[in-house]
């Protein structure tokens, strides 16, 4: 069946997954770096759900983008070829950092801008000062930029 259609259709449906995971995941990219400049905890959260609306569809075009990339890999004979296995190494690699260190920086902010029902907030303005200066946005959009330059580094070359 993968023979009877022109393997260009399967790169092709693949790069489209690639752009709806771009786009979606640019949001919370972008968020991350205005919260550093925000100060205003009513923003903030709001600039945390605002992010939080395009997780679904940052998942579902990384779905898309890996399935085509499994057919386009299969279609084109790509499995034998170790280029393929260090791409899906670095998705992995960088789905683990943003899981273990990302997702709970924003759990902290989140949690930093609550404000308790006696009207306190949870954190101090220096505490959250502090925690949105730090400097984990900002490593966090590094890493995944530098991981997503060696996947696509490594689709096209095909060095290894």
């Amino acid at each position: 069946m993968l023979a009877a259609v022109d393997v260009r259709w399967w790169k092709y449906l693949h790069v489209i997954g690639a752009f709806g995971f771009i786009m979606a995941h640019g949001v919370s990219m972008t968020v991350a770096l205005r919260l550093r400049k925000e100060r205003d905890r009513t923003k903030i959260a709001e600039l945390l759900q605002f992010s939080g609306s395009s997780i679904l569809w940052m998942y579902l075009s990384l779905g898309w983008l890996l399935l085509f990339a499994v057919v386009s890999a299969t279609a084109n004979k790509y499995w034998g070829q170790k280029w393929i296995w260090y791409s899906l190494g670095i998705l992995v690699a960088l789905i683990g950092e943003m899981s273990a260190v990302a997702r709970p920086y924003y759990q902290r902010v989140k949690e930093a801008v609550e404000i308790r029902p006696s009207g306190v907030p949870r954190k101090s303005d220096e505490e959250l000062d502090l925690l949105l200066r730090s400097k984990t946005a900002l490593a966090n959009t590094a890493i995944g930029f530098v991981g997503l330059l060696a996947i696509v580094y490594l689709m096209i070359f095909k060095p290894l």
